[in-house]
């Protein structure tokens, strides 16, 4: 009987495997998602414009001399396919086209996107985390990442830019972040919404106050405890004499 159920186990196992792997493995790519409609800016100067735009981003590259684009994330796993959106490929007389499902294929461990042309721009979308950004660095050369409206990294504790940028630049209530020429792996942005400043301003001072509030009492306790010995000192010798 164990025997048996143990089977049934793990037949159910296998048979849930090999659907995860038919949803999400390798070759499979969500052809809705592929063909969705985004209004890209083309007129970029960077090799790789990454807009950002809340828990997504909107990345740009002119390539030159390629036939395909691989790209891919990472998690606590290890690389992952990308999951891109709204593809599309711009031809350099500015001529732009959606490129089909049967040109792009999702592997183990990224997604390989066939190019109608070796000179031109592709454009997808793709997840980015809540106030985070990481893109690894496909293709050699600047790199620029547009923060959302109203998102700021001066702050150190709150905010990093990784490797650091050459410069940086407020545009239309936008931080543009421009790397020249990207050597590491991926860059990495984390920011903050500006009114997060003074929240967080606000709280560090109210936890100040309350430490010097707390250290007051405790200066004005030991003084009073140290009052209550002198007079009960006072008493006994007016008692003894």
């Amino acid at each position: 009987m164990r025997r048996q159920l143990l089977a049934f186990v793990l037949l159910g196992l296998l048979t849930m495997s090999a659907g995860c792997t038919g949803l999400f493995g390798p070759g499979g790519v969500d052809e809705e998602r592929l063909t969705q409609e985004f209004d890209y800016d083309w007129n970029t100067d960077a090799k790789v414009t990454i807009n950002v735009t809340g828990e997504q981003y909107h990345a740009v590259y002119d390539l030159k001399n390629r036939s395909r684009l691989v790209v891919n994330t990472r998690d606590f796993t290890g690389d992952q396919p990308l999951s891109v959106a709204a593809l599309q490929y711009r031809y350099p007389n500015g001529t732009v086209t959606q490129i089909p499902a049967s040109q792009v294929e999702r592997k183990q461990e990224q997604t390989v996107i066939s190019l109608p042309a070796r000179r031109g721009k592709v454009a997808f979308t793709a997840p980015a985390g809540s106030k985070q950004v990481r893109v690894p660095t496909f293709v050699d050369g600047s790199y620029e990442v547009i923060l959302p409206e109203n998102m700021r990294v001066d702050a150190p504790i709150l905010s990093q830019v990784r490797p650091g940028a050459d410069s940086q630049a407020i545009e239309n209530s936008r931080v543009h972040i421009r790397w020249e020429n990207v050597e590491a792996d991926a860059v990495r942005v984390s920011y903050y919404l500006a009114r997060d400043l003074w929240i967080f301003g606000g709280v560090l001072a109210l936890f100040v106050l309350v430490g010097i509030g707390g250290l007051a009492y405790y200066v004005l306790q030991i003084r009073q405890l140290e009052q209550r010995r002198e007079e009960t000192g006072l008493d006994m010798d007016d008692g003894s004499g």
